[in-house]
C-alpha cells in the first residue's frame, strides 16, 4: 500500500542543500524542512545504485546536493524515496530489518514533525 501525506510533499520543488552525517544516522536539509534518516539508505544516481557503508557511498549521496525534489514516495514496509527532477533519487529504508530503534524517519517543517515508523505514520503539530 502507497501512503503520500501532503505533508511529505513540502519538499517537492525544495533544494536538497546539504547532508550531515551524524554518529548513526543521517540528515538530508532542504531550505527549511529536514528529514533524520534513522535506518539503512540507498542512493541511485548516474548508473550507480549504492547503500551506506558501500564503497562510494558518500561521494555519490553527496552529489544530489543541489538538486531539486521532483517527487515523494511511500511504499509501506519498503521505503521512503525522494526523487530528484533528473530521475536520481535517495531511499530510507522502511523494511523491518533495518530498524535499529522505533523510528526510520523524523521530518521537520514549519512547526510541525512527522515521524515514520513500520507501517504507521504520526503526525503532530509542535505548535500545540
Amino acid at each position: 500500500m502507497n501512503k503520500q501525506p501532503n505533508f511529505y510533499n513540502c519538499i517537492v520543488g525544495e533544494k536538497l542543500s546539504a547532508i550531515t552525517f551524524v554518529m548513526d544516522y543521517w540528515q538530508l536539509q532542504f531550505d527549511g524542512p529536514t528529514i533524520n534518516a534513522l535506518t539503512r539508505v540507498q542512493v541511485s544516481a548516474d548508473g550507480s545504485v549504492l547503500r551506506d557503508g558501500d564503497d562510494q557511498f558518500r561521494n555519490l549521496i553527496c552529489g544530489q546536493i543541489g538538486k531539486i525534489v521532483a517527487e515523494v514516495a511511500i511504499a509501506n514496509s519498503e521505503s521512503f524515496a525522494i526523487t530528484f527532477e533528473d530521475r536520481s533519487s535517495i531511499s530510507i529504508s522502511l523494511k523491518a530489518e533495518d530498524f535499529v530503534g522505533p523510528e526510520a524517519i523524523v521530518f521537520y517543517s514549519s512547526g510541525q514533525t512527522a515521524v515514520t515508523r513500520y507501517d504507521d505514520i504520526v503526525e503532530f503539530d509542535q505548535k500545540t
